[in-house]
């Protein structure tokens, strides 16, 4: 059974933006959208003055309009909402485990909001069971349609399984090509090569830069729709951690930034 996609939702304009981006994703993949609207607030949120209640009343508003604009531009989608009242970690964390993956809005080029605070979408990042997609706002730089290339970052440490298969699947469902961006690993290019017989319609470039991954890959991400990065596995403990690579790409890369868990 396929999984749903699932987007979380705080009412500001990025979650806005994420859901619809995780609507197309949903109809792309032939599955259903999972909205996860977590209750909980911030007391030092200054857009809201009248308390808890109006930021509620607010915050559904802005869920009745997300829903309306999902209906008019994919009446085939099928959307399902989950008002949780735990804590916003908690909730998209225990979402995204039953999700293909999880999408999240952000403003990008370093400035985060809503969900993508550090004390919500790191930890999140961090810790996710699946792949999770943080999207930089409702334009993207490869046009409305999405054209343009899925690009994948491959570094030293593998296993580079779970990446190249979200990659793939990303690439097959648009009908777009897949630039495969290596970091001085000829492990990597030769875990590529066999992939490549289950996804046929998929063409495949590769390039071996020298220099700083992480700028090499906003830079192979300038006109992608998709780029794709991993992280190592969870490890237990209080610090936060998702790689160097990630987290620069999470907040430079102007296109989509999906990040996998691996290993």
């Amino acid at each position: 059974m396929v999984r749903p996609v699932s987007v979380g939702f705080d009412g500001s304009a990025e979650s806005l933006a994420a859901a619809a981006w995780a609507g197309r994703e949903a109809v792309l993949r032939g599955t259903s959208l999972h909205i996860v609207h977590a209750l909980e607030w911030r007391a030092s949120n200054l857009q809201f003055s009248p308390g808890a209640s109006a930021q509620r009343e607010w915050a559904e508003s802005r869920l009745d309009v997300a829903r309306e604009e999902l209906a008019a531009t994919r009446p085939e989608l099928v959307v399902e909402v989950d008002r949780v009242s735990d804590p916003p970690v908690k909730a998209l964390v225990d979402a995204v485990r039953e999700s293909e993956f999880l999408v999240l809005g952000s403003r990008g080029l370093g400035v985060l909001q809503g969900f993508l605070l550090g004390s919500v979408s790191l930890p999140v990042i961090a810790r996710a069971s699946r792949p999770v997609v943080v999207v930089h706002g409702p334009e993207e730089p490869s046009g409305p349609s999405g054209a343009g290339p899925v690009v994948v970052g491959l570094g030293h440490d593998g296993p580079y399984g779970p990446l190249l298969d979200f990659a793939f699947a990303a690439a097959a469902v648009r009908g777009a090509d897949l630039h495969i961006v290596r970091a001085g690993d000829a492990g990597a290019a030769a875990e590529a090569l066999p992939d490549r017989s289950g996804w046929p319609s998929v063409e495949v470039h590769e390039w071996l830069p020298a220099g700083p991954a992480a700028q090499h890959l906003v830079e192979a991400a300038g006109e992608a729709c998709l780029l794709v990065v991993g992280r190592r596995g969870h490890r237990p403990g209080p610090a936060v951690r998702i790689g160097p690579v990630a987290h620069a790409v999470l907040h430079h890369a102007r296109c989509p930034v999906a990040v996998v868990p691996h290993g």
